[in-house]
């Protein structure tokens, strides 16, 4: 019954992270057609690493939304909260 509990807060906060990549992925795709992402499932490969490497994805997803579509701001987005920042 520990491992099934285990397993399922797991997934709990696997399923969180990929329902932020999703929205995240969503406004750089298919809203602001950010050229850094060809496709959305480069983007959802690329948050998928970014989480694996430490990035704090959710704030940034945020940051990202508030954006609205200016590339300026979306790096700055990823500058802040990317993998490997403080």
């Amino acid at each position: 019954m520990r491992w099934f509990i285990l397993l399922f807060a797991a997934c709990a906060d696997e399923v969180d992270v990929d329902e932020v990549c999703q929205t995240m992925c969503q406004e750089l795709v298919q809203t602001c057609e950010y050229d850094a992402y060809p496709s959305y499932e480069s983007c959802m490969q690329g948050c998928a690493y970014e989480r694996e490497q430490g990035g704090k994805i959710e704030p940034q997803s945020q940051c990202i939304v508030k954006a609205k579509c200016d590339a300026f701001e979306i790096v700055d987005c990823q500058h802040k909260y990317g993998a490997g920042e403080t």
